[in-house]
């Protein structure tokens, strides 16, 4: 192996120091552990005298070993075992795999085995520019499909012609690539691509090395020069180009002593979009020990909320042994992880025809790098796995996934306590955990009668299947809505339900297992129009509050309470003037962790929909149907595509009675994105709508219910418009309509009498 000798510092802001130094180390062996893995909710039973083992499903997961060890003691059964689970073992072929060493010592290579490419993550690289034809990393670059390439057009009018693959804010140009300018250097040219190439280079491509993730897609914004060294201002419009383009991680492999406000306030913008910001920790240029970023802080790294908000990830850098890295910054308030750092072979800038020091740039592939730059894309990389080993999560909570399953470390450096972030990441577990919030997360449907009818609430599966049914209001013949939420913040969700026009305003609480815990009254208690619900943690209280809205015959008045019934506040969803009713849903539309509130004039009103904080603000509004169209619109929000933003959510709409089933979805910006019809096109009843993730992949499906004069019809699509499940909810006979709605079950618990 290529020993280098020079050292190599990103100079960033007010002339602070980062990037990489040089040195050599040998290969190391590779080998994965073994783990034995099994499906928590079945088990394998040999009966005697039967040639096949019969797979058993256990209702109760916490039940398992009582219902192992009752099987294996009945006298007609050979055997009963876990229904153990395989994996495909994966090393790459990748030509200089070996040298990766750094990707054993995060558990890459187990990781792998659960999840080894995030297709659908987008990794701004804000860096000295990405050489976007290197054959190991031209298949996972990002596409602007918005754009048309080399036309000479702003196609998707976001003020950037011809930005296909990202863009060049030191050159005001297109192509992000390096530029080979005068006065370039050898580091300034291949820094962005060799952070590149840890995050993502192609992996078993038999080409060169493996990123952390085999596949994402990586968005090159060039915002440090061929000398690697840039300023503030481009690296503030690099961040809201990402932001406003749909990245989901921005890596920041720089650092600068000189705070910015500017630059404060910028990244604060993709914190509130939801994007995870991960930036460098800093290096140390002469021998000393790192700085202290305590005493002397370094920016972006330390440029997190004065709230406690954690906006910036800070990375460490470790060495072979998980010590601290000799040149690594540390600190308690900015450093919030470590990953190796040292001797990283990597991706480079080819360009034979390029001479430096009378050396072309000739290879594909070098090494070995170090310093806290290199560190930040294994960090980058690693969140983008456990995106994509759960969509469902949203930023925090791939966050906090990455961090509270860190290896500790403190013992091998006994001089930083709490000052290398939680200790060295480990992906194999940080992906374990996610993936087992996604199997262990159980939705259910919730069934109620649109009206005319005294018909019981129905808690089912995807096929109809009753798993529990009571009446929520008595012989009320108004019907009711639905909604769920885990109220009283105990883990477990309860049902909302809303009476429906005729009733009272009443808004009943219950448990799995039917029983009352709460009750109020939404709106004066001499109204009769019938009230809509929806749930949604609006004050990060840990609790869903309930949310509502008349369903006819009132003003636009939004109400927000408490489990409790304590009012919290409101808002007009239109002026004093209107008079009607409104459908309404819950959504975190843009990935910020706060859930807006979505509405959807009904009947005889304009077919509009309108999106909101929760505080009132008008975030945006489009028409789901033609203006002429007087049916209403449901609303619902869902999680359908792992979109580009994390958990970044469409909205889904169905035409309301005197329109075709119609069901659509829009992103947030009410774009068009899909759509198709639930039930035949000749039905003209409407359509009630509900999401839930019934396969538990982490993407919900629509649940879509005949309204009035169909027979009692739920279906349940995936986003492309394909049944996965339908049943009539009620007898054949029933033409009331039917509400939907859906609740999270904990350890697939539903209560029996």
């Amino acid at each position: 192996m290529k020993k280098k000798t020079t050292s190599f510092f990103i100079i960033f802001l007010a002339g602070a120091l980062v990037g990489f130094n040089f040195f050599s180390l040998a290969d190391f062996g590779l080998v994965a552990p073994v783990r034995a893995e099994y499906l928590a909710d079945e088990i394998l039973v040999k009966f005697k005298g039967v040639s096949q083992p019969v797979a058993i499903k256990i209702a109760q997961i916490a039940d398992f070993e009582e219902i192992l060890n009752y099987y294996e003691n009945l006298p007609w059964v050979d055997y009963a075992e876990p229904n153990y689970t395989y994996r495909a073992a994966i090393i790459p072929s990748d030509t200089f795999f070996a040298n990766q060493w750094y990707l054993q010592k995060i558990r890459a290579t187990e990781a792998w085995n659960q999840v080894r490419e995030s297709p659908n993550v987008v990794i701004a690289i804000l860096d000295s520019g990405v050489q976007i034809s290197h054959p190991d990393l031209k298949d996972n670059i990002w596409q602007n499909k918005k754009e048309i390439a080399g036309n000479g057009l702003d196609d998707d009018k976001n003020g950037f012609i011809d930005d296909f693959n990202g863009w060049d804010f030191v050159n005001n140009t297109a192509d992000p690539s390096p530029k080979f300018q005068a006065g370039f250097n050898e580091d300034g040219i291949n820094h962005g691509t060799i952070v590149a190439g840890i995050a993502a280079a192609a992996g078993n491509n038999a080409t060169g090395v493996a990123g952390v993730s085999w596949k994402a897609q990586l968005m090159p914004l060039k915002v440090l020069d061929d000398q690697g060294e840039g300023g503030t201002a481009k690296v503030i419009k690099a961040i809201d180009y990402a932001i406003a383009n749909g990245a989901n991680i921005i890596n920041l492999s720089f650092v600068g002593f000189g705070y910015s406000k500017s630059l404060d306030d910028a990244v604060k913008r993709a914190y509130d979009a939801g994007v995870i910001v991960v930036a460098a920790g800093g290096n140390e240029q002469g021998q000393s020990e790192g700085y202290n970023l305590d005493e002397t802080p370094m920016y972006p790294v330390c440029l997190d909320g004065l709230s406690g908000e954690n906006r910036v990830i800070g990375v460490a850098a470790t060495d072979t042994i998980d010590q601290k890295a000799p040149f690594s910054s540390f600190g308690k308030k900015c450093i919030d992880i470590a990953a190796p750092g040292l001797s990283v072979y990597g991706t480079v800038v080819y360009a034979p025809t390029q001479y430096l020091n009378n050396q072309s740039f000739d290879k594909y592939y070098d090494g070995y790098w170090s310093g806290t730059s290199v560190a930040v894309p294994l960090v980058s990389a690693g969140l983008a796995l456990i995106q994509a080993a759960n969509p469902s999560l949203n930023r925090n909570q791939v966050v906090k996934a990455l961090l509270d399953t860190v290896d500790s470390i403190s013992g091998v450096n006994p001089d930083y306590p709490d000052k290398l972030g939680r200790g060295r990441i480990n992906l194999a577990a940080a992906v374990s955990r996610a993936e087992s919030a996604l199997k262990n997360k159980n939705e259910k449907l919730l069934i109620g009668p649109q009206g005319a009818s005294v018909g019981p609430l129905k808690i089912t599966d995807q096929d109809g299947v009753v798993e529990k049914e009571f009446n929520p209001f008595g012989k009320f013949k108004g019907g009711f809505t639905l909604a769920s939420g885990d109220i009283n913040g105990d883990g477990q969700a309860e049902i909302v339900a809303a009476a429906g026009p005729g009733g009272g305003p009443h808004i009943r609480i219950f448990n799995l297992s039917g029983g009352l815990v709460g009750q109020f009254f939404a709106f004066k208690t001499n109204f009769r129009g019938g009230v809509k619900v929806a749930t949604a943690d609006v004050n990060r209280d840990g609790k869903d509050e309930i949310i509502v809205a008349a369903a006819s015959g009132g003003d636009s008045e939004i109400k927000i309470f408490n489990g409790q019934g304590g009012f919290l506040g409101s808002f007009y969803a239109y002026d004093n003037k209107f008079k009607g009713g409104l459908n309404i849903a819950t959504g975190d539309l843009d990935g910020d962790g706060e859930a807006e509130i979505i509405t959807g004039l009904a009947t005889g009103k304009i077919p509009e929909v309108r999106i909101f904080k929760a505080i009132g603000v008008l975030q945006g509004q489009f028409l789901a149907y033609p203006k002429a169209f007087r049916g209403g619109v449901a609303v619902a929000v869902a999680n359908v595509k792992g979109g580009s933003r994390t958990n970044r959510a469409a909205i889904i709409t169905a035409a309301g009675p005197g329109g075709g089933p119609h069901v659509k979805l829009f992103d947030a910006h009410g774009q068009l994105v899909g759509h198709w019809f639930a039930f035949n096109g000749n039905f003209r009843g409407g359509v009630n709508l509900a999401v839930a993730d019934v396969d538990r992949d982490g993407l919900d499906e629509i649940v879509a219910a005949a309204g009035p004069g169909g027979a009692p019809h739920v279906r349940v699509f995936a986003a492309n418009g394909r049944i996965i499940g339908s049943f009539y909810s009620y007898g054949e006979s029933f033409t009331g309509g039917v509400n939907v709605g859906s609740i999270k079950v904990n350890n697939n618990v539903i209560a029996s009498d």
